[in-house]
């Protein structure tokens, strides 16, 4: 028998293929519109598995791409309809819940339908876009499932009969477990009945809505980054087990009668926490949570064993995973003609953020579409300043880059739709990002005074106005927008943040190797000036730092150590030294008060003000020659003219934007060295003055104090503090 060529086959086939033929051909003729399209990408799909592709199938791609354009216009416009109802909703002063059982906007699973089709807005961003993340360009060609020609050079059509049938069988599945690892990334929400705080019986829902309004109204003027209007206790449950309980667990800290509720979120919070990075979860709101938990952090063992730098270097990883520090531009805006100087790397459409997010069905121009992407840039935005503020107070490196976000965030808290904390946020951002350009300019002026013929006083004041002038026009701007009464004064908060970066300034500038004596000797003062108001900004503002963050404790002692390593080299007579120890035993009387507010806080503050004590009185035991045997007042017991109890002053604390903290009168009984000078009752005039009197010099050769010891003033370390004679 003569064996038929495949080419035969085709070129002359029997009378029953034609029949068979036409037939086909008639009933394809018969679909119309949709259904037709499916037809005909269903047999271009099997003509592609089987090494047959033609330009027919291109036109039918085409056709089936525009009637799913046409489709999703149609839903967009039922959609939009439906979220003006929602909005007005959704603006009401109730602020009402976001997640409702009988709402569907805010549905939490993503659309991978829409997800991918936004990767394929136009052919041209698809060889753009995402050019320099690599794992997103192959996200984005798994997408594709057509292939002009077989991969392998032998035809597809030839395998072994055994081997074709097995083929046929393993192929799908292998096919979409390929496809499925390099699909985009996406939320992975942490949600369930089984972690779930409510559902688990951990808290009710009458405790959960409470604790929420006490952290919204209590702490978030030290814990930037939460939408009040957006994290509601329902929304947040249906976004983050962790989130939900770790707002939970911040207030019930500062609760007296919640000692067994606070232990309990606590736990669960750090379940979660390595539940999230088992399970890889990942969410806008997990890396919140990571950030709500690091102000509050319980000390470890150790100095350096808390987890902080662990939940900090977590929440930079997903948020960069989830593009949270891109800027968010319609990619047609960002296109060619465009004069935006802008990479398409740097920007993310704002569709495909909320597609992302799970939020595919929201209009991103409408309200609840742009507060659902702003709350992705205040929490990039409050990632940086977290992570710049932790790496300030422990003399780390910086690990979350300047990103377009930052560079652009001036007037970001300008918005109908802003947060009140928001201005506070983003002052922060951009006093941190712009320090970097300050320390570069002393750096080089500095070095630039090595000529023989140079004047080191001059350059002394060159760095002085140019420090004064930083921070003087950051103060100009912003202390009209976050200050408060008639002179504009910042929170205590604020300004303890704003006057430790203006001290570790002063002591980069000290530490210098190229700096002249005369730059030195002239920034002791202004260092230990810095200093001495860092202190004083944290007893005057007690009532309103009741939920000092961990970072800023560190930075108060720092500044306690700076001043207490400065003023023992005082020449002269001077009671400069004594009024210094008095006046960081005040300030140890407010960290320990503030870290034991309820019985259960476990603040790391406590530490930190019985280590100062410690410290102090050794410091006076070297100067005198002889132990201190002053009284030591109860931390627990307020002194006259101070504020009430820990919990009084918590429940009763008013809110940042009420008005400036009122100056404490000085402590009669609080003079521990006869003579001494009330620093904590000055203003910052009254400080300066003191300090530049005759008597108050520092001695030129600094006593003998080598400058390589002096090194530790970028980040004191603490158990080497009893090297400088203390």
């Amino acid at each position: 028998m003569t064996e038929t060529t495949p080419l035969s086959r085709t070129t002359t086939p029997p009378p029953f293929s034609n029949v068979v033929l036409i037939i086909g051909r008639a009933c394809n003729s018969k679909r119309k519109g949709l259904d037709k399209a499916l037809y005909q990408i269903e047999q271009a799909i099997k003509r592609a598995r089987t090494g047959e592709h033609n330009s027919e199938d291109d036109k039918a791609i085409g056709s089936l791409q525009a009637l799913l354009e046409g489709s999703r216009n149609a839903r967009s416009t039922t959609a939009s309809s439906h979220l003006r109802r929602g909005s007005s909703h959704f603006n009401s002063p109730d602020q009402p819940d976001l997640s409702s059982d009988d709402d569907d906007d805010l549905d939490n699973t993503p659309d991978s339908n829409t997800y991918m089709s936004l990767h394929h807005h136009n052919e041209e961003s698809l060889a753009i876009d995402d050019a320099e993340n690599p794992l997103q360009l192959l996200a984005r060609a798994s997408n594709l499932q057509l292939s002009p020609k077989p991969i392998s050079g032998l035809s597809p059509k030839q395998p072994g009969p055994r081997a074709g049938r097995k083929k046929q069988v393993e192929q799908p599945d292998e096919d979409l477990e390929i496809q499925s690892f390099f699909t985009s990334v996406r939320v992975n929400f942490d949600v369930g009945d089984d972690i779930d705080p409510i559902t688990m019986g951990l808290v009710t829902e009458e405790e959960a809505e409470s604790l929420f309004a006490f952290f919204h109204g209590k702490l978030a003027h030290t814990r930037w980054g939460l939408d009040p209007k957006i994290y509601t206790p329902s929304f947040t449950r249906s976004r983050s087990a962790f989130l939900c309980t770790s707002i939970m667990a911040a207030s019930a800290l500062f609760l007296p009668s919640a000692g067994a509720l606070s232990k309990r979120l606590s736990n669960h919070c750090k379940t979660l926490a390595h539940r999230v990075i088992a399970n890889r979860h990942k969410s806008v709101e997990i890396v919140l949570a990571f950030m709500v938990n690091v102000p509050w952090m319980f000390p470890g063992q150790h100095s350096t064993d808390d987890e902080t730098c662990w939940y900090v270097n977590m929440a930079a990883t997903i948020a960069i995973d989830l593009s949270l520090n891109k800027l968010l531009i319609p990619m047609e805006v960002v296109g060619s003609g465009s004069n935006m100087a802008l990479s398409r790397g740097d920007c993310l459409d704002p569709r495909t953020a909320l597609a992302m997010d799970g939020f595919s069905h929201i209009e991103h121009t409408s309200d609840l579409g742009q507060r659902l992407l702003r709350r992705r840039e205040r929490c990039w935005i409050a990632l940086f300043v977290l992570e710049r503020g932790m790496s300030l107070a422990r003399g780390r490196p910086y690990t979350v880059p300047i990103t377009r976000v930052i560079k652009d965030c001036d007037q970001w808290h300008r918005s109908s739709i802003a947060d009140p904390m928001d201005g506070h946020l983003v002052s922060m951002a951009v006093l941190r990002r712009d320090l970097d350009g300050l320390l570069n300019t002393v750096r080089a002026l500095c070095d630039g005074s090595q000529g023989i013929s140079t004047d080191g006083g001059l350059i002394a004041q060159s760095i002085q106005s140019a420090i004064e002038r930083f921070f003087d026009q950051w103060l100009t701007e912003w202390g009209y927008a976050i200050g408060t009464g008639p002179q504009r004064r910042l929170p205590p908060y604020v300004e303890i943040l704003v006057t430790h970066t203006r001290l570790s300034t002063y002591g980069g500038v000290i530490n210098h190797p190229t700096a002249p004596m005369e730059v030195r000797q002239f920034f002791r003062t202004a260092g230990l000036s810095s200093a001495v108001t860092v202190m004083r900004a944290a007893i005057q503002g007690e009532s309103q730092l009741q939920s000092i963050p961990n970072n800023t404790t560190i930075m108060v002692s720092f500044a306690a150590c700076f001043a207490l390593t400065l003023s023992a080299y005082a020449t002269g007579s001077s009671n400069l030294a004594p009024s210094i120890r008095n006046l960081i035993e005040e300030t140890a009387d407010v960290l320990e008060r503030i870290g034991s507010a309820t019985k259960h806080r476990n603040g790391l503050s406590t530490l930190y003000g019985k280590y100062l004590r410690r410290i102090v009185r050794k410091a006076a035991t070297a100067m005198d020659g002889q132990p201190q045997t002053s009284m030591q007042p109860d931390p627990t017991i307020p002194r006259s003219g101070q504020l009430g109890t820990p919990s009084s002053a918590v429940a009763a604390s008013p809110p940042v934007n009420m008005g400036p903290p009122v100056s404490q009168p000085p402590y009669m009984e609080s003079q521990l060295w006869p003579g001494t000078l009330q620093f904590s009752a000055m203003s910052d005039d009254q400080i300066a003055e003191v300090l530049n009197q005759p008597g108050n010099e520092f001695d030129p050769s600094f006593a003998g104090l080598s400058w390589d010891d002096m090194n530790n003033f970028d980040w004191l370390s603490w158990p080497n503090l009893t090297e400088f004679g203390f």
